[in-house]
């Protein structure tokens, strides 16, 4: 841990799911998605300032989807995440990404969305819009193990950033895309 973690961690910004989104229809659990959420205590993703400037960046600079696995360490119900590594990716366009997994110290998995302009076909109006997990984006989270999952909405005026909880994805995964849930950054650290 390096010594600045705690200032880092102090004024970084933190993300806590308050209440479901109501909107969407929510299939009934199983026994594998009811252990799924049992073993998942994590409820709150911090990124240090360095790193969401860093992320931010990045994903305004990409006419392509990329992956970053992010890192840290984790205090109580809480992922504070302040590096990252790049997978090896396999593919890479402009609406999808196909990465080697992230490794075991990995406490959310990062890729962004370019933003291209409105589109109709997915009800996409604005960049906002764009910050969503599309079904592609569900069936990975869900698949792995990774608590969290982050996107960035790139090539935008300010940076654009919204998170889920892998839970989150498991319960809604039979929606057509996941947006972010409204409230997500309301909470800070004590």
């Amino acid at each position: 841990m390096s010594p600045g973690f705690g200032r880092l961690a102090a004024g970084a910004l933190v993300a806590a799911l308050i209440s479901p989104v109501a909107a969407f229809a929510q299939a009934p659990l199983t026994a594998t998605d009811s252990a799924i959420l049992a073993s998942q205590p994590l409820k709150r993703l911090a990124l240090a300032p360095s790193l969401l400037r860093r992320v931010s960046l990045l994903a305004a600079g990409l006419d392509r989807e990329v992956v970053l696995c992010l890192q840290g360490r984790v205090t109580g119900d809480s992922a504070l995440v302040d590096d990252f590594v790049m997978p090896d990716v396999v593919s890479s366009t402009a609406d999808q990404v196909q990465p080697l997994p992230c490794g075991r110290a990995t406490l959310a998995v990062w890729h962004n969305h370019p933003w291209t302009g409105p589109d109709s076909t997915f009800g996409v109006k604005t960049a906002e819009d764009l910050c969503s997990l599309s079904q592609p984006d569900l069936r990975s989270v869900v698949a792995d193990s990774i608590p969290f999952a982050v996107v960035s909405v790139g090539r935008t005026a300010q940076p654009i950033i919204c998170w889920w909880r892998r839970v989150q994805a498991v319960v809604n995964r039979h929606v057509k895309f996941l947006p972010r849930f409204p409230r997500q950054w309301t909470e800070g650290l004590p």
